[in-house]
């Protein structure tokens, strides 16, 4: 890693913006950052922080610096380097158009494949735990970076109700 010229993964991506956009300072708050997220594939993630961490701080895209207090806590600050890769990550057309990781998407067709009951069991208690999620992230209280995740995972989440709507009227 060096400089804006590294390509960032998302992991990365995402502990260098909680940073310097989120104003989490410590590998404690990335992480925990991270265990909050309403996406289970970043809270699943939250034992790869401490690496990622190590990672960037090794490619000069962070800096750690002891904190006083006698705790082996470290304060971290994206470099400009860090700021560079974290903007070329961020504005990267490819990567941010592709549909990354969707586990809605990747059982969508099985879910046709199944017998009318079960189908319609399963689109039902999806469709229940989405209400759920959406209940608790219409409430969040985001700040302006959080804010934009917020509504785009509002419109997703109802788009895929919307989706589940369509096929249970195909069961009838």
């Amino acid at each position: 890693m060096t400089g804006s010229t590294v390509a960032l993964t998302e992991l990365e991506g995402a502990v260098l913006s909680e940073i310097h956009h989120r104003a989490n300072r410590t590998a404690f708050q990335v992480q925990r950052a991270f265990q909050r997220s309403p996406s289970t594939e970043w809270s699943g993630s939250a034992g790869a922080v401490y690496p990622a961490i190590r990672r960037l701080i090794e490619g000069a895209l962070i800096t750690a610096t002891p904190m006083a207090g006698g705790r082996k806590a470290q304060a971290l600050e994206v470099t400009d380097a860090g700021i560079a890769a974290l903007t070329a990550w961020a504005c990267d057309p490819e990567r941010a158009a592709g549909v990354g990781l969707d586990p809605f998407r990747l059982r969508s067709g099985i879910w046709r494949t199944l017998p009318d009951t079960e189908r319609r069991n399963a689109l039902e208690t999806v469709a229940e735990q989405i209400r759920q999620h959406l209940a608790r992230q219409e409430t969040s209280d985001a700040d302006s970076v959080e804010q934009a995740r917020d509504e785009l995972a509002l419109r997703l989440q109802r788009a895929r109700l919307e989706w589940i709507a369509e096929e249970l009227r195909t069961l009838g």
